[in-house]
Protein backbone atom coordinates (compact mmCIF):
# COMPACT_ATOMS: atom_id res chain seq x y z
CA UNK A 1 0.00 0.00 0.00
CA UNK A 2 2.91 2.45 0.59
CA UNK A 3 4.48 1.69 -2.97
CA UNK A 4 1.21 2.56 -4.32
CA UNK A 5 0.88 5.69 -2.85
CA UNK A 6 4.43 6.76 -3.19
CA UNK A 7 3.90 6.29 -6.75
CA UNK A 8 0.68 8.45 -6.60
CA UNK A 9 2.88 11.58 -4.77
CA UNK A 10 5.12 10.80 -7.66
CA UNK A 11 2.38 11.03 -10.47
CA UNK A 12 0.71 14.07 -8.71
CA UNK A 13 3.91 15.35 -8.51
CA UNK A 14 4.87 15.07 -12.24
CA UNK A 15 1.69 17.06 -13.21
CA UNK A 16 2.22 20.05 -11.36
CA UNK A 17 0.18 19.61 -8.34
CA UNK A 18 1.94 20.18 -5.19
CA UNK A 19 -0.84 19.02 -2.69
CA UNK A 20 1.53 16.45 -0.95
CA UNK A 21 4.34 19.01 -0.15
CA UNK A 22 4.82 20.88 2.47
CA UNK A 23 4.65 24.99 1.07
CA UNK A 24 7.94 25.94 3.28
CA UNK A 25 11.27 23.80 3.42
CA UNK A 26 12.25 23.20 7.05
CA UNK A 27 14.67 26.00 8.11
CA UNK A 28 16.87 27.15 10.80
CA UNK A 29 15.87 30.05 13.21
CA UNK A 30 18.52 32.54 11.37
CA UNK A 31 17.13 31.09 7.74
CA UNK A 32 13.70 32.03 8.49
CA UNK A 33 14.73 35.45 9.70
CA UNK A 34 16.97 35.70 6.64
CA UNK A 35 13.98 34.74 4.35
CA UNK A 36 11.07 36.16 5.63
CA UNK A 37 9.65 39.48 4.12
CA UNK A 38 7.27 41.66 5.97
CA UNK A 39 4.32 44.47 4.91
CA UNK A 40 3.16 47.04 7.45
CA UNK A 41 0.68 48.80 6.12
CA UNK A 42 -2.48 50.98 6.38
CA UNK A 43 -5.70 50.00 7.73
CA UNK A 44 -4.51 46.94 9.69
CA UNK A 45 -2.33 45.30 7.13
CA UNK A 46 0.42 43.27 9.37
CA UNK A 47 1.85 40.56 6.98
CA UNK A 48 4.83 38.08 6.64
CA UNK A 49 5.88 35.35 3.78
CA UNK A 50 8.47 33.57 2.10
CA UNK A 51 9.47 33.13 -1.75
CA UNK A 52 9.34 29.51 -2.61
CA UNK A 53 9.83 27.89 -6.43
CA UNK A 54 5.69 26.96 -6.54
CA UNK A 55 5.49 31.01 -5.66
CA UNK A 56 5.04 33.32 -2.41
CA UNK A 57 3.30 32.14 0.44
CA UNK A 58 1.68 34.12 3.20
CA UNK A 59 2.54 32.68 6.45
CA UNK A 60 0.12 31.93 9.40
CA UNK A 61 -0.99 34.23 11.52
CA UNK A 62 -0.57 37.47 9.10
CA UNK A 63 -2.94 39.76 9.32
CA UNK A 64 -4.81 41.65 6.31
CA UNK A 65 -6.24 45.39 5.84
CA UNK A 66 -9.33 45.25 7.17
CA UNK A 67 -11.40 46.88 4.19
CA UNK A 68 -9.97 46.92 0.62
CA UNK A 69 -10.27 50.32 -0.90
CA UNK A 70 -12.76 51.75 -3.74
CA UNK A 71 -10.20 50.81 -6.55
CA UNK A 72 -9.39 47.41 -5.57
CA UNK A 73 -9.60 45.39 -8.62
CA UNK A 74 -12.82 42.67 -8.82
CA UNK A 75 -10.95 39.71 -9.28
CA UNK A 76 -8.65 40.45 -6.26
CA UNK A 77 -12.04 41.36 -4.14
CA UNK A 78 -13.17 37.90 -5.81
CA UNK A 79 -10.02 36.25 -4.70
CA UNK A 80 -9.82 37.55 -0.98
CA UNK A 81 -13.43 37.10 -0.66
CA UNK A 82 -13.36 33.45 -1.50
CA UNK A 83 -10.11 32.83 1.06
CA UNK A 84 -12.56 33.85 3.47
CA UNK A 85 -14.85 32.08 2.81
CA UNK A 86 -12.97 29.24 2.62
CA UNK A 87 -12.02 29.53 6.11
CA UNK A 88 -8.23 30.72 5.17
CA UNK A 89 -9.11 34.07 6.54
CA UNK A 90 -10.86 34.13 9.49
CA UNK A 91 -11.94 37.05 11.36
CA UNK A 92 -10.63 37.02 15.20
CA UNK A 93 -10.75 39.55 17.52
CA UNK A 94 -12.00 42.02 14.85
CA UNK A 95 -8.88 41.01 12.67
CA UNK A 96 -8.73 39.01 9.35
CA UNK A 97 -6.07 36.85 10.11
CA UNK A 98 -4.40 33.82 7.68
CA UNK A 99 -5.26 30.51 9.85
CA UNK A 100 -2.86 28.77 7.82
CA UNK A 101 -0.14 29.13 5.37
CA UNK A 102 -1.62 29.99 1.74
CA UNK A 103 0.60 29.97 -1.55
CA UNK A 104 0.08 32.87 -4.00
CA UNK A 105 1.51 32.57 -7.66
CA UNK A 106 2.71 36.20 -7.70
CA UNK A 107 4.47 38.15 -4.94
CA UNK A 108 1.91 40.62 -5.97
CA UNK A 109 -1.39 39.12 -5.57
CA UNK A 110 0.23 38.02 -2.16
CA UNK A 111 0.74 41.99 -1.38
CA UNK A 112 -2.59 42.83 -3.02
CA UNK A 113 -4.78 40.58 -0.69
CA UNK A 114 -2.78 41.79 2.28
CA UNK A 115 -3.15 45.21 1.57
CA UNK A 116 -6.51 45.73 0.13
CA UNK A 117 -5.21 47.27 -2.88
CA UNK A 118 -3.10 46.75 -6.07
CA UNK A 119 0.14 46.59 -4.98
CA UNK A 120 3.37 45.09 -7.03
CA UNK A 121 4.81 42.70 -4.16
CA UNK A 122 8.27 43.29 -5.76
CA UNK A 123 8.59 46.55 -3.85
CA UNK A 124 5.75 46.04 -1.22
CA UNK A 125 7.49 43.23 0.42
CA UNK A 126 10.59 43.71 2.11
CA UNK A 127 12.98 42.47 4.72
CA UNK A 128 13.85 43.61 7.91
CA UNK A 129 16.31 45.53 7.16
CA UNK A 130 14.07 47.44 4.61
CA UNK A 131 15.38 45.39 1.55
CA UNK A 132 12.47 44.91 -1.28
CA UNK A 133 12.08 41.63 -2.80
CA UNK A 134 13.14 42.83 -6.17
CA UNK A 135 16.58 43.47 -4.60
CA UNK A 136 17.04 40.11 -3.28
CA UNK A 137 15.37 38.45 -6.64
CA UNK A 138 18.14 40.13 -8.97
CA UNK A 139 20.75 39.24 -6.02
CA UNK A 140 19.84 35.89 -7.36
Amino acid sequence: MEEFLENIKLLVNALGFKIFEELRKDQTIEEQIKSTFYINAARGANAKGQMTNEGFVVLRNSEIASSPTNSFPQNLINLRQSLIDDDIISLINDKLIFKEDHLFFSPSAAAAVVMGRSANGLIEWKLNDGTILKSVESDN
